[in-house]
């Protein structure tokens, strides 16, 4: 039986000790970083340990999987995991809520008066309408649109990653660690698949913390208006509600970011999958039957990718893109209302560049993954002409592989369209020209 058991050790290794050999207290002392001989079974677990529980582990704490899983059904843990999807969905809608009563936009933050104005120095004496001199504007488009998309956005992650049989991430990180176990530098790669995996999570943690920073910079700026409180409220309740408005708009944040890197860390593992598949086919002479199966089984994975995970992540790509051109358009003094908000430079072009750079990242991903899916529609060229690795495999069999990569339909896709790098730079050329002609035309001052 090939079933171990492992014990951390302080300097970051690993005891691993079989069940065989635990009468004789025989224990092997394991350390990935520094060796290569370790069976599957090995690597599997460290990197579960590692990397996949910890982050299966964050995604129970913002609902997209139960908070408590257990094997057996239990009418008590079942109702905990439901009242905890409910307390979490109350949050983020209580979010939503305070954001519209402290006028608090995230494409540009509080939209208050020139507090050196006398036109807000007269209406501060006035009792009447003092919320219209805070939230002038559109609402529906300023706050109801884009809470709603972001909501909805969210029940459909929850949706999707609850009501699916299996835990797709779990068993495509299996399926890649397998994938790569035949290689003649499986381990090399494996520790490198593992680096990228933890830099999505890291960059995860960096954008909530410059968010977090960016968040409460606004807030400690001045005074903030609720609407419906009254101004003359106690100190403790005014902290309160400014404590619960950054706690609501960090839970959105940190929901967004984890529903994000979820889609990143399975493009990431399907380019690596496809990369050790092709790999295998150039090294080996490998069965081309069992290899056509196992891209059927690329193409399952990817059909979920791009027609499930991929909704949410279109929407808060959506509502992320409109936050970054609407910021900028407002920071150049191009909104023709909003001119009345003062804003402070360096924390609105830190809003900006943490919108454009949480909309950029699954593009990019989703770019990477279409050529991935480009290399392997071609590598049975490559096969049919190698001289040596496939010299005793029949022509017949190569040129069924050669049909199959050529015939073969596979590419990433966001809105439902192929996500291609040409297409992406040819929006980044527009959006620059656009910029350009802006400021030749003196809409544009610094």
């Amino acid at each position: 039986m090939d079933s171990e058991n492992q014990v951390r050790i302080p300097n970051g290794g690993y005891l691993i000790q079989d069940e065989y050999s635990a009468q004789d207290h025989v224990i092997t002392e394991i350390y990935p970083e520094v060796s290569s001989n370790f069976s599957v079974t090995t690597i599997l677990n460290y990197c579960k340990e590692k990397m996949l529980n910890p982050y299966l582990r964050l995604l129970s704490i913002i609902s997209l999987r139960p908070l408590i899983n257990m094997q057996e059904y239990s009418p008590i843990v079942d109702f905990i995991n439901c009242t905890y999807v409910v307390f979490s969905i109350f949050f983020m809608v209580l979010g939503y809520f305070l954001q519209y009563m402290s006028c608090f936009r995230r494409d540009r933050g509080f939209c208050y008066l020139v507090p050196n104005s006398n036109v807000f120095e007269e209406m501060r004496n006035s009792d009447k309408h003092i919320q219209e001199r805070i939230c002038y504007g559109s609402t529906l488009f300023s706050f109801i649109l884009p809470s709603a998309l972001h909501f909805v956005a969210y029940l459909h992650a929850i949706y999707v990653i609850r009501s699916s049989d299996d835990d797709q991430l779990p068993i495509l990180m299996e399926r890649v660690i397998l994938a790569s176990s035949n290689l003649s530098n499986g381990f090399v790669i494996q520790k490198k698949l593992m680096r990228i995996l933890s830099l999505f999570i890291t960059v995860s943690v960096i954008w909530m913390l410059m968010s977090t920073i960016s968040i409460t910079s606004l807030i400690t700026e001045g005074n903030i208006e609720f609407k419906w409180i009254p101004i003359e409220r106690s100190t403790i309740s005014d902290n309160s509600l400014k404590i619960l408005l950054v706690a609501s708009i960090l839970w959105r944040d940190m929901v967004e970011a984890i529903i994000i890197s979820t889609y990143c860390l399975q493009s990431q593992l399907l380019i690596s999958y496809l990369f050790f598949l092709r790999e295998r086919l150039l090294q080996y002479a490998v069965d081309p039957l069992n290899w056509m199966r196992d891209v059927e089984e690329f193409k399952k994975m990817l059909h979920y990718l791009n027609n499930e995970v991929a909704i949410s992540i279109s929407i808060f790509t959506l509502v992320n893109i409109s936050y970054a051109l609407s910021g900028t358009l407002w920071l150049f003094k191009l909104d023709f209302v909003d001119r009345k908000t003062l804003p402070i430079v360096g924390i609105s072009v830190l809003i900006i560049l943490l919108w454009i750079s949480i909309s950029a990242i699954p593009f990019i991903q989703a770019i990477r993954l279409t050529n991935a899916c480009r290399m392997v529609k071609e590598v049975g060229q490559q096969v049919r002409v190698m001289p040596f690795v496939h010299s005793d495999t029949p022509r017949s069999e190569l040129d069924s592989v050669l049909l199959y990569t050529s015939s073969l339909k596979i590419h990433a896709k966001l809105y439902n369209n192929v996500i291609t790098g040409s297409c992406f730079c040819f929006c980044i050329v527009v959006s620059c020209i656009v910029l350009l002609v802006l400021g030749m035309c003196h809409y544009l001052s610094f």
